[in-house]
């Protein structure tokens, strides 16, 4: 009741939600206490309106409560905002004189700068001068070493060209070379077969006549033949056989030989090396065709290079050593005295091929014998 008292008093301003509590415990002691006098008929009605009045005032005191929360706030804020409008127009104060310092400071910074941006302009003008000076030097001398260099190329890829092709012909000639040393080889080895068979024909030729004078009468010629039909032409077969092939090896290396030497553009030491090797080739081949041993065989015989800047093959072809096999069967190819001795002694790009009418003389020979 003493709280309930004390806040009847209260104005409606200063009521707060706990003054609003105690006055309804208060209102509900009192009703309690009609109650019990009473009965609970008596405050039937009144026990909600009671209630309805009591919440509505709680909710007026919290609403109050916080319109004076929000004013305590309010004008703790504009305590606040006065204080920084002090603090700026202090501060503001104190700025103005800074401020006419630093201008002044900017202003002779500027100055300065200013006189140095007009130092730096003029010094760019004369760079930019030097480099236009410059840049046109540079581009005439870089035009000059561009020509330079680009004919350099062009000479380089040329020079290559010629290189490879000269590679490319000198492996074919040396191919070439290769194939004719292989069939020169083996018209070697024929011709040293044959050699063979003459050395048997001439140790016949030595024999026979001691055989012959027993068993034939002395009324035979000198010029009787002492061999078979049968061998004589195989003879004739293999030497004709022989020359012929040796003719074709001799023409293609006089062909080939006049290429590579006429060719100015091999190396001198390849000249040299394929002059030698055919040089040795052809005194091996003269030997074995005279059947005199190599070292023998006249050096100044081979032929030698005209004064004139032709090649050894251009010149006139030398005439060879009449072939001992040519005096062994002499008897043969020889029809009587119609055959002159100049005729014996032919060129050894002509070579002499006996036919079928003499092979037929010398039968009629054999015959009549």
């Amino acid at each position: 009741m003493d709280n309930a008292d004390v806040n009847s008093n209260k104005t409606c301003a200063s009521l707060t939600v706990d003054d609003v509590y105690d006055i309804a415990k208060s209102v509900g002691s009192e009703v309690e206490r009609l109650i019990d006098a009473h009965g609970a008929q008596s405050a039937a009605g009144l026990v909600p309106k009671i209630v309805k009045v009591l919440e509505l005032l709680e909710s007026f005191a919290s609403r109050s409560r916080a319109c004076d929360q929000e004013e305590l706030l309010l004008k703790a804020v504009e305590t606040l905002r006065l204080q920084q409008n002090k603090r700026r127009a202090a501060k503001e104060d104190a700025d103005v004189g800074n401020h006419k310092n630093e201008i002044q400071e900017l202003q002779q910074k500027e100055d300065q700068w200013r006189r140095r941006c007009e130092e730096l302009q003029a010094q760019v003008q004369q760079l930019q001068g030097d480099k236009q000076d410059l840049e046109g030097r540079l581009k005439g001398s870089h035009a000059q070493e561009d020509r330079v260099q680009r004919q350099e190329r062009e000479v380089m890829l040329k020079l290559k060209d010629v290189v490879d092709k000269q590679r490319d012909e000198l492996r074919a000639k040396v191919q070439q070379i290769s194939t004719i040393s292989t069939e020169v080889e083996a018209l070697q080895e024929q011709l040293e077969r044959f050699m063979k068979m003459n050395g048997e024909l001439r140790h016949r030729q030595t024999s026979s006549p001691r055989q012959t004078s027993r068993e034939q009468p002395e009324s035979l010629g000198a010029d009787q033949p002492c061999f078979t039909k049968k061998e004589v032409r195989d003879i004739l077969f293999e030497r004709n056989e022989l020359k012929a092939n040796l003719f074709l090896v001799q023409e293609e290396l006089k062909y080939y030989q006049r290429e590579i030497l006429n060719d100015e553009r091999f190396p001198s030491f390849v000249l040299d090396a394929v002059h030698a090797t055919i040089r040795k080739q052809r005194k091996l081949i003269k030997a074995k065709m005279l059947g005199i041993p190599v070292d023998e065989v006249n050096s100044d015989e081979e032929e030698k290079a005209p004064s004139n800047g032709q090649t050894e093959t251009d010149g006139p072809v030398e005439k060879p050593a009449e072939s001992r096999i040519r005096n062994l069967f002499g008897f043969l190819t020889r029809s009587g005295s119609n055959r002159s001795p100049t005729h014996m002694n032919s060129s050894s790009s002509t070579w002499e091929i006996i036919g079928d009418t003499e092979t037929s003389e010398d039968s009629e020979q054999d015959r009549s014998t």
